[in-house]
């Protein structure tokens, strides 16, 4: 039997080609173009953003056209977090996101995400790829729609989830810190 013959059949490389950890990752969440890493202790646990836009078919009644109409773009955002080391969020508590994002009447604000996974470093091991790839989101136009708290007994974190929408989105043009 080969090396690389598995008992099930399999034909792959014995040792990954890389490997996924919890070290190094990275999320920097702030306002505008200009986010410092230094904000980075929010306790975020989970977050989640969508870009959608609306696609309806229209067909023609006798023939077998097909056409699209389409709609306009909308986004929405969650985050959960652990209250901690930074006051809750509030336009009065200077917390998660800036005072515009409360204010729908202000137009929302300017929102940029950027996350990079964590990875093992890659140095001379046994794999040649660095899992450190991540992404920036730039989100304009962002308004808070809903904050919610809980805490569970177990445990005796009080967490805050947050939800928002935006109208723009765009991926930054100089990549993940």
């Amino acid at each position: 039997m080969a090396v690389n013959d598995d008992v099930f059949g399999y034909k792959r490389n014995p040792k990954p080609t890389g490997v996924f950890s919890t070290e190094d990752s990275k999320l920097v969440f702030g306002s505008g173009d200009g986010i410092d890493a230094a904000d980075a202790g929010y306790l975020v646990q989970n977050w989640n953003v969508s870009y959608t836009q609306q696609v309806q078919e229209v067909f023609e009644i006798g023939s077998n056209a097909l056409y699209w109409s389409k709609g306009r773009p909308t986004g929405t955002g969650t985050l959960g977090r652990l209250i901690g080391d930074k006051d809750v969020s509030s336009p009065n508590s200077g917390g998660f996101f800036p005072k515009e994002a409360y204010d729908i009447c202000k137009g929302g604000a300017t929102l940029v995400l950027e996350a990079v996974g964590g990875h093992c470093k890659n140095e001379g091991g046994w794999t040649d790829e660095t899992l450190n790839k991540g992404l920036k989101i730039v989100m304009s136009g962002a308004v808070v729609t809903s904050i919610g708290f809980s805490m569970q007994v177990a445990d005796v974190r009080l967490v805050e989830a947050m939800q928002w929408r935006f109208a723009y989105m765009k991926f930054g043009t100089d990549g993940a810190t």
